[in-house]
């Protein structure tokens, strides 16, 4: 396009921009570019079996802000109706999006955003030959207009998306359509790679620092390649290698379950997805030991380890959780020490702040208060905080020496935790100081899985924890009265109860130490014997 000084009627590029939006619809579509994500024929036939369900969250209203009522209008779920194949499956997606048509098929409203449309976009031509190839001619031509208004609406009201992952999802949808529609993709690939450069840090880590985040990033770009593949271009060089950092990046925050770690808003998530796309992002590379966000990781044989020792990144911070030096631990593919997560969707609505506090994840708490000042409703965490981290390995295995100042301004008090983690990968010792002012009560947690089987050891303040098949850890302290308590788990997607340890104190003039530690516990060892946790210098 020719970008020449404006005219007094605005120039060739707004007459350019007067001249695309004022177009009639094509009759047909150039392409129709596949959905690389296979449909899970079970979720199709739970679809088929309520077809009441699915039309009512069609027909339901939706607020600008209610992502549990937007979530139907994105159409992900056509690919599982997609995944039945035969008559009845095609019948019924072809049944819901002429409902939808009927509903919503004007360009309005907050089934248009832009996020939401490019998604439902990018479904619709993903499954157009299942759902439509075979239909009358006037449903095509319906769906070939609709697709047009899509294509329009995401190319003027994407680039004004807030900075995030829909962005991408808008950028997938106007692809897709203008693929469809034989139009220019270059001007869409520079805005994939700007918003690359924009939200992904240099070594893959997304600035939202929500694992969620990272795993709905490196979809959408792999996604933004195969339609380009689709249209026979080139994937840009910046492309290919955020798509092999993102899934580094991605793998750093799984367990030995191969799920992600529950922080910033993420929960578990489907294994079978996980593989599928780390696959198809062809990741070779070792996850990295730390993330420029603040992330750090301790690995060691079935034993790791993941820290939140960074802050929200500016712009990036909707929705983040107050979790400084918060951790997870996995024995294997069995979570130890986890964090609350985050309750779903449709969920009760007192949860969604709850989990986001400091005290719903395992890490120090100081007189119940959130280590981050946190905006209610409007989900940001808006405190400066000052996060370090440092580590340290040799043959007995790695350190993190952590620290935080959240609590300065509120208590006088600075958190310092250390956290050692053996070779062998048997034994997990951490260390949490408190320096500052006298008189604060604080409380350690350590939130366990819903599958622990945990009671109190027979001598002294020691906790048994059983894995699901037998394998045993213990679990030691000194320096605060140590106590199980009630603990809520939303990782695998809905609310679980679980237990948590308490670890609880007084700061006392020069502040207070706690020292703990889990040990595997060998089979055949003295349920009576008990050892005082200690800390290794590097």
């Amino acid at each position: 396009m020719n970008l020449a000084a404006p005219s007094p009627d605005g120039g060739p590029v707004l007459r350019g921009v007067a001249r695309f939006f004022s177009r009639r619809p094509p009759a047909e579509l150039h392409r129709t570019p596949r959905d690389p994500w296979p449909g899970l024929p079970s979720r199709g036939q739970r679809l088929l079996d309520d077809p009441d369900g699915m039309s009512g969250r069609l027909l339901a209203e939706a607020g600008p802000e209610d992502e549990k009522a937007l979530a139907p209008h994105r159409f992900s779920w056509l690919r599982h109706l997609r995944g039945i194949g035969g008559d009845r499956g095609r019948q019924e997606a072809r049944r819901l999006v002429a409902l939808w048509l009927d509903a919503h098929g004007r360009a309005r409203g907050p089934v248009w955003r832009a996020d939401i449309a490019g998604r439902r976009a990018f479904a619709w031509l993903g499954s157009y030959e299942f759902f439509a190839g075979s239909a009358e001619e006037a449903f095509r031509l319906r769906v070939t207009e609709s697709l047009y208004a899509h294509f329009r609406q995401t190319a003027r009201t994407g680039p004004a998306l807030p900075l995030g992952i829909p962005r991408f999802a808008a950028l997938t949808g106007e692809l897709s359509g203008a693929i469809a529609f034989d139009e220019p993709v270059a001007p869409i690939v520079r805005r994939v790679e700007q918003e690359i450069l924009r939200q992904m840090r240099s070594d893959g880590f997304h600035r939202s620092r929500s694992p969620a985040a990272q795993f709905a990033l490196l979809r959408r770009l792999i996604e933004i390649r195969g339609l380009l593949r689709a249209a026979n271009a080139d994937a840009p060089d910046g492309l290919v290698t955020a798509i092999g950092r993102a899934g580094s990046a991605l793998a750093f925050f799984r367990h030995g379950d191969r799920r992600l770690a529950c922080f910033h808003g993420a929960h578990e998530a489907e294994a079978s997805d996980m593989e599928l796309t780390l696959a198809r992002a062809d990741a070779r590379t070792r996850p990295p030991a730390s993330s420029e966000t603040g992330f750090e990781r301790l690995q060691a044989m079935r034993s790791a380890v993941v820290v939140d020792a960074g802050t929200p990144d500016a712009g990036f911070d909707r929705g983040a959780h107050a979790s400084p030096l918060a951790f997870e631990f996995s024995d294997g593919a069995q979570r130890v020490v986890v964090n609350c997560g985050a309750p779903p969707a449709d969920g009760p609505g007192q949860w969604a702040e709850l989990a986001r506090a400091t005290a719903a994840h395992s890490t120090v708490t100081v007189g119940d208060t959130h280590a981050f000042a946190m905006v209610i409703g409007g989900g940001v965490l808006a405190k400066e905080v000052r996060v370090t981290a440092e580590r340290a390995e040799n043959e007995r295995g790695l350190w993190l020496e952590l620290s935080h100042d959240g609590y300065v301004r509120p208590f006088g008090l600075v958190h310092r935790r250390r956290l050692f983690l053996a070779a062998a990968g048997d034994e997990l010792r951490g260390e949490d100081v408190l320096e500052g002012a006298a008189n604060n009560p604080f409380c350690i947690r350590f939130h366990l899985h819903p599958k622990l089987r945990v009671r109190p050891a027979r001598k002294g303040s020691a906790v048994d924890i059983r894995l699901p098949k037998g394998k045993r850890w213990r679990f030691m302290s000194n320096g605060g009265d140590v106590e199980l308590a009630d603990s809520v788990y939303f990782g695998g997607g809905a609310l679980e109860r679980c237990t948590a340890i308490f670890i609880q104190g007084r700061t006392a003039v020069r502040g207070a130490k706690v020292k703990w530690a889990f040990r595997h516990v060998p089979p055949k060892r003295d349920d009576r014997q008990s050892v005082t946790p200690g800390f290794p210098p590097p």
